[in-house]
């Protein structure tokens, strides 16, 4: 193994984002580990070891997964913590389980990646990566309990940046607009966000590489991302009409 090339850890890593980060960083030069539930992992990538079953709502578990990782690999310069689900609906349709299951996989996941990888990235003067969404900084209708996870882990990692500053690790956050990829759900289907211009897994890949190279501290993907960054700080009551006026007219979309 060569020990000298940077490694970079991907959750969930077997979806359309993972796959595709996978293929950006390893054509960028780094050793990539894949995370993601056993049962989603291919197995010939589980046999060749560049993916590794975990569930990363189980801290135990996450932390022997990832010493076995800086014991095959002697390091870890990247974490990305891309793993997550959603729930559809208004805040009357989930009780609190379905809120518990979304926060458990998008916020306390990352937490707990983090937190295991955070010395070998010490060591590395490495870099830790979260995808968030434009739901992590402004509020989108109808996911109450996705909202509420991203900004979380939004929140957290914003305030962790300058403390990980001081260990000469940095901190991206990733806030891609709505993507022509599905993502699950706490309910086990899938969630189709079409609303304003979409970006691929692809654009949001390439951003990831480019703002982990830059060490930028939060890149927006999509020009609907760009447009609710502002709008929501400039004019918070105008964003706010715009956002439910297209949520409204997708939703009713999608039930025609």
């Amino acid at each position: 193994m060569d020990h000298t090339r940077g490694v970079a850890v991907v959750t969930g890593a077997a979806g359309a984002i993972g796959t595709a980060l996978t293929a950006t960083l390893t054509d960028a030069g780094y050793d990539v580990v894949g995370l993601d539930l056993p049962a989603a992992c291919p197995p010939e990538r589980l046999a060749s070891g560049a993916m590794v079953g975990c569930d990363i709502t189980d801290d135990a578990e996450v932390r022997a997964v990832f010493e076995r990782i800086v014991a095959d690999h002697g390091r870890i310069d990247l974490l990305v913590n891309n793993a997550g689900i959603s729930a559809i609906g208004a805040f009357d349709d989930h009780d609190v389980e379905t809120h518990r299951q979304v926060l458990a996989v998008n916020h306390l996941g990352s937490v707990s990646c983090t937190q295991a990888a955070l010395p070998a990235l010490r060591q590395s003067r490495g870099h830790v990566v979260v995808i968030s969404s434009v739901a992590g900084f402004a509020p989108v209708v109808g996911r109450p309990a996705y909202v509420a996870a991203k900004h979380a882990v939004t929140g957290m990692f914003e305030s962790l940046r300058p403390e990980l500053a001081r260990d000469g690790v940095g901190v991206t956050l990733v806030h891609p607009t709505f993507l022509t990829t599905h993502l699950g759900t706490a309910e086990g289907g899938t969630e189709r966000t079409t609303t304003g211009s979409a970006v691929t897994a692809d654009d949001v890949a390439r951003a990831v590489l480019e703002g982990v190279q830059k060490r930028r501290p939060r890149v927006l993907v999509g020009r609907t991302a760009h447009v609710a960054w502002h709008v929501r700080r400039l004019a918070p009551g105008l964003y706010e009409r715009l956002m439910t006026r297209r949520m409204t007219a997708t939703e009713g979309a999608d039930r025609g």
